[in-house]
């Protein structure tokens, strides 16, 4: 049981943080290049930097874009998500973001910096989840980005690494199958390193056939305390994802590869199988 009651934990935090696709406030650092080279790299694009530093290659911050998004989780079930490019002011963008099965509404800000993307947001608990899930959480920049501007991708032939780190405080009570776990998180430290794959890749998903996707696989950590039943244990998570880009239209697919919590040097691994696919894009008019 003690397993099972992970698992309904690791919920409410993994589908913050996929759906949200990052949490920080950076400024822009150097990604690090690998040695070799893709096989295969994008061709060149016009993503226009000057008059809106939030047009990134991998999330094109357009005023009027819409995306719209399935949600597919074993535990949950499906759901879908429509994001919505409100208005970008400078280097900040805002977005609202509509959560079908709850109605629920909800707005916020991106910051950017000449194509690359500094913050994106967290989406909320109340919106993922609704009742499920009370508490607050709250997040402070590191280091890192969470994508880099196109040219910077050129001038590194696409074959590079990137990390973003934050930290992350607040509580969450989630509850399930009939029990109440909290959540403490402490200046707890979180770290995403990203990589690119493969480039020149084809995807088809509902929303169309694309062909110059760019693969980026993820692997995120984040130290928390699991209060169950009065008894406070130290853990860490950590998770294995992969994306699916296609040049300044968006993040086409997303995929949640393996979830494991580390408790006293153990590893258990959570069985959670979500992903995430474009339903529907609408270009700005």
């Amino acid at each position: 049981m003690m397993i099972n009651k992970k698992q309904y934990l690791l919920l409410p935090i993994i589908l913050m943080i996929t759906i949200s696709c990052s949490l920080f406030t950076p400024a822009a650092s150097q990604p690090e290049a690998d040695e070799s080279s893709p096989e295969s790299v994008p061709e060149a694009t016009t993503g226009d930097h000057s008059d809106n530093p939030c047009n990134n290659i991998f999330y094109p911050l357009v005023p009027g874009r819409q995306l719209i998004y399935k949600i597919d989780n074993p535990e949950s079930g499906e759901d879908q998500v429509g994001i919505t490019v409100a208005s970008v002011n400078g280097s900040t963008a805002t977005l609202d973001m509509l959560v079908l099965s709850s109605g629920i509404i909800s707005q916020s800000t991106v910051e950017c910096e000449d194509g690359a993307i500094k913050e994106y947001p967290l989406a909320t608990m109340d919106t993922i989840f609704g009742d499920m899930v009370k508490g607050t959480l709250t997040n402070e920049y590191l280091s890192g980005v969470i994508a880099p501007a196109e040219e910077t991708l050129i001038d590194n032939n696409w074959n590079m690494s990137w990390e973003s780190k934050y930290t992350m405080n607040g509580e969450m009570t989630f509850s399930g199958e009939g029990e109440t776990i909290r959540v403490l998180i402490t200046d707890s430290p979180v770290v995403m390193n990203w990589q690119i794959d493969s480039t020149g890749e084809t995807l088809t998903v509902p929303a169309g056939n694309y062909s110059n996707v760019v693969v980026v696989t993820r692997e995120m950590t984040s130290s928390v305390s699991l209060d169950m039943d009065g008894m406070v244990v130290e853990s860490t998570l950590v998770f294995q994802s992969t994306h699916w880009f296609e040049p300044y239209i968006g993040m086409l697919k997303m995929t949640m590869d393996s979830a494991t919590v580390q408790i006293q040097g153990i590893s258990f691994p959570i069985d959670l199988g979500e992903s995430m696919e474009l339903i529907e894009f609408r270009p700005a008019e």
